[in-house]
Formats: structure tokens, sequence, C-alpha cells
């Protein structure tokens, strides 16, 4: 994100929220491929690096995408995340758990090139067979650039919120 930082007009807003809406149904009705196809640029740095909990008084630097993440993928690497579920292979998620998203905080900025720097919030609330519920609070940093008559996000930071996650996995998308 830039230092001066130029809201885009309220038409814009609103397509990047309605990005936001299209994207989240597709996630949460099991459409991985095309939301990957669709939604996410072939250029993709998807990533959600890990945060330690520090004291105000040590001042040493974020992560960076050399460090060591939860996800540090490109695009093949989401691509081969999303045919891993359909494949049945992976038994965490089988039977599928189902995953709400509700996204707010929507601000939304100019950048270079036509290109929109995009910060949000993400609450994921995710249950499993009968008894299994958690809940992820997440930021989330996107770059997203124009595609046809819409958008496709080619840079996506998630910043989780939990140190510490009771989660038994961190397979899904958002």
């Amino acid at each position: 994100m830039s230092t001066e930082q130029v809201p885009v007009t309220p038409d814009v807003h609103y397509a990047v929220e309605a990005h936001y809406r299209a994207e989240v149904r597709l996630l949460q009705t099991g459409q991985y491929r095309e939301w990957l196809h669709g939604m996410v640029a072939e250029d993709i740095h998807y990533w959600m690096p890990i945060y330690e909990q520090r004291f105000v008084r040590d001042r040493r630097p974020d992560p960076t995408p050399d460090d060591a993440a939860i996800y540090n993928d490109d695009f093949e690497e989401l691509k081969q995340r999303v045919e891993r579920l359909y494949s049945g292979q992976v038994w965490m998620e089988d039977p599928p758990s189902k995953i709400r998203y509700f996204v707010s905080n929507v601000e939304a900025f100019e950048a270079e090139n036509g290109e929109l720097d995009v910060l949000s919030n993400i609450l994921v609330y995710r249950n499993r067979r009968q008894t299994e519920v958690t809940v992820h609070t997440l930021g989330r940093e996107d770059k997203l650039r124009q595609d046809g008559n819409g958008f496709k996000v080619f840079r996506r930071k998630l910043i989780l919120d939990a140190r510490v996650t009771q989660d038994k996995n961190l397979y899904f998308f958002c």
C-alpha cells in the first residue's frame, strides 16, 4: 500500500464489493476451480505469513515472503490445492466443511497502472461434522487488476489474527 492513498470512486468501490460477494459465493459453494480460474490472476502471490506476538519495544521487521509462512503460494500451488479437494484425498475435508465468509470494512484505493489496493476484514466460520466449529478472523490486503468485465486478484496477503489457532487445519481459501 502506498503512503498517499486515493480512494476509488463510489462506482468502483461498489464493483469491488460485488467482486468480493461473487468470490465468497464461489468459495462457500465449493466452486474452487471457478474461483481459481475466474477470479485469480496467473501471476498471483497468495501469502499468509506467520506473525509473532511481540512486545512494543521489539523492533524486528515484519515477515517477508522469504520467511516461513502458512501459505506462500503461486498459481500452480493454488491449483494443486484446489485439485486435491476434488480428488477425495484430503481426508480432513471429507466430508467437506461448511464454511461461511463475512467480508467487511472494504477500503479500495487507486494504485499504479490502474490497479487497486484493497483492504478488508474477513470472518471465516467453519463447521465440520456435528461438533467441530472454528472461527477465524483475518485482515486481508489485496492488489486487484481489471480483467474483462471484472477484477482478478494478483496479490493477496492474509493476516490471521490468532497467533495460535485451535483449528485442526487451515485448508481453506479466503
